[in-house]
């Protein structure tokens, strides 16, 4: 669909019904998988309220630096595919303006769609990485490092062959908090792992989902056993959860390679691998993991892994410095500071804009083959022609 708005009603009601077909099988598989989890609720329960500790008031104010990065749209032209990752770090309390950057990624076309999202993905990763790199090595006018989404990144631990690079850059950057006191945190708002059900069922997790009914799909059990959904069911608000640390023993095994190993269900030269990269980067080991609620009655639950702090206070402080039931202000800044920006900057439009003038100052214009224009740079989707020029005159007319 184009970006041009559409008149009149669009609800299709063939479409409708498949969806509602669609969304009633998914659900009754949601409730036979309900059926077959509250045992294991009520065990869970009893194992997580003996351990769940009360927010209170925080220790100490901290200042923070929290980093997060947006995608713009994909600049698809005939003779090129760009996309483009704009990243901010902002000061918390602190009325400092944002630090931006901007990253393009270019890459061959790819006929898999999925894989060039991933790539951009684990870019976006790198680059806020880099910039974590930068702030922490540079500046000392804060006490914590934020980034939003889980730190180290799974892919540093996972050591995905796009996203190795990433692993040794995590480890520097807490080699650079440890020689200065600083501390590190990934503040996870879509949370997808159980970490909090492996924590007190250990392998006993894996025959609960491999022994359940065959007409309850293993992912949506997967899902009702995730960390979102167990501290949603068994946490207050105002309450928070240490679960320990990625080298804690456990399983004869560390607790994190033990949890992945399981649940990806990897063979035995995986669980090697990892815990080879272990022992080459050290400090991975004391990242600390915790969960919590907002002390308002709907706030969601927020994973937090954190290195060099007393991650309970930490927790404290973020449900202190949270307006509303959602998410600390020091992240809701950073997010909106990337999509303000991205909205104003827009530099995508930019480029294509400077890639026209460029072509004609340095002749690319004029590039013929067998009697036909090359047009390098022109839209491969000519609808976006009229969205483009629709969006520039309503600005001139503004």
């Amino acid at each position: 669909m184009s970006d041009v708005e559409w008149k009149g009603d669009l609800l299709d009601p063939d479409i409708y019904s498949a969806a509602l077909d669609r969304a009633r099988k998914i659900t009754i598989h949601m409730r036979r998988a309900w059926k077959y989890l509250i045992p294991i609720y009520d065990k869970l329960g009893r194992f997580l309220r003996e351990n769940v500790l009360r927010l209170g008031d925080p220790p100490k104010e901290y200042e923070i630096v929290a980093i997060d990065s947006t995608f713009s749209p994909t600049l698809s032209l005939r003779g090129l595919r760009a996309e483009f990752i704009l990243l901010a770090a902002v000061t918390y309390p602190k009325a400092r303006r944002p630090i931006f950057r901007l990253k393009s990624i270019r890459e061959d076309f790819n006929e898999e769609e999925e894989l060039y999202s991933s790539l951009s993905s684990v870019m976006a990763k790198r680059e806020e990485l880099k910039l974590m790199e930068d702030i922490i090595s540079r500046r000392e006018d804060f006490d914590i490092l934020v980034r939003d989404g889980d730190f180290p990144p799974a892919d540093a631990i996972f050591q995905l062959r796009k996203g190795s690079s990433i692993t040794g850059l995590s480890h520097r950057i807490m080699k650079h908090a440890k020689a200065k006191k600083k501390g590190l945190v990934g503040l996870v708002k879509r949370i997808s792992t159980s970490l909090i059900a492996y924590k007190f069922l250990g392998s006993e997790l894996m025959e609960i989902i491999d022994n359940a009914p065959k007409d309850i799909p293993r992912p949506i059990l997967s899902d009702l056993l995730s960390d979102s959904i167990i501290g949603w069911l068994l946490m207050d608000p105002g309450e928070f959860i240490n679960v320990g640390r990625y080298g804690d023993e456990y399983e004869d095994s560390k607790f994190t390679i033990s949890y992945f190993s399981s649940m990806v269900r990897r063979k035995r030269h995986y669980v090697d691998r990892m815990a080879s990269l272990f022992l080459q980067n050290p400090l991975f080991n004391d990242v600390e993991v915790g969960f919590y609620r907002p002390h308002a009655i709907n706030g969601p639950v927020i994973k937090l892994t954190g290195f060099n702090l007393y991650l309970k206070n930490f927790a404290e402080y973020s449900a202190k410095h949270t307006r509303g039931p959602s998410y600390p202000d020091y992240i809701n800044l950073a997010d909106t500071a990337c999509i303000e920006h991205s909205k104003t900057l827009r530099p995508e439009v930019i480029m294509f804009d400077a890639l026209r003038v460029a072509s004609e100052l340095e002749g690319l214009d004029k590039l013929s083959f067998r009697g036909r224009r090359a047009d390098l740079v022109a839209l491969q989707n000519v609808q976006k022609l009229y969205v483009f020029y629709e969006r520039e005159r309503k600005k001139k007319i503004e």
